[in-house]
């Protein structure tokens, strides 16, 4: 069964990314800026999404060796979703403001 809440995680990540001091994120930060927005995973889930936003360049993650840590950086087209200056498929509409 399909998550409906993915697409919603993805865009909650992005901006969390782009408003984050150097726009970055660790991944257990984003673990809690999830859980905060009602959506509690995984850290494993949270890497899997991580890894679906860097293969579609939204992000680049740079792994800190065998300790699991991941540092998450947003890239230019992750900004343009984030922001709702462009649609992606997979990751809902920010909200309007």
């Amino acid at each position: 069964m399909t998550n409906i809440f993915l697409p919603l995680q993805r865009i909650i990540m992005l901006q969390g990314i782009e408003q984050a001091a150097g726009r970055e994120l660790s991944n257990e930060m984003l673990q809690r800026l999830l859980a905060i927005n009602g959506h509690r995973c995984s850290i494993a889930g949270v890497n899997e999404q991580i890894n679906w936003l860097e293969n579609r360049g939204y992000v680049k993650a740079i792994r800190m060796g065998e300790s699991g840590f991941i540092r998450v950086h947003i890239t230019r087209p992750g900004i343009e979703v984030a922001s709702g200056l462009t649609r992606a498929e997979g990751i809902e509409a920010p909200p309007e403001e």
